[in-house]
């Protein structure tokens, strides 16, 4: 299966930037929930702009209705990979 995003650093070295392969817009209030869920993350903010998840470790998912994703707080890229996979399949489902 092709991968439905790309992660690389960001250019300031601080987190992690996931993008979808193809635009999209997502309804970041009703996927609230169901990334809760399927995370374990708390729903720290969400706006129809953002979505903020933290876990335990203090580590934060912002999510935006494009579909891109900055992970921050992750000490590697394989973590934050795992949770992208994770998050992915709820997020890209339509493309």
């Amino acid at each position: 299966m092709t991968e439905q995003f790309v992660l690389k650093l960001c250019s300031d070295r601080t987190a992690f930037e996931i993008r979808p392969k193809k635009p999209l817009t997502l309804d970041l209030l009703s996927l609230k929930n169901e990334l809760v869920d399927k995370t374990g993350m708390k729903a720290r903010l969400c706006l129809a702009a953002i979505l903020l998840l933290e876990d335990d470790q203090g580590r934060v998912v912002s999510i935006f209705p494009t579909g891109r994703l900055l992970l921050r707080k992750f000490s590697t890229q394989d973590s934050a990979e795992e949770i992208a996979r994770l998050i992915a399949p709820l997020l890209y489902s339509t493309i």
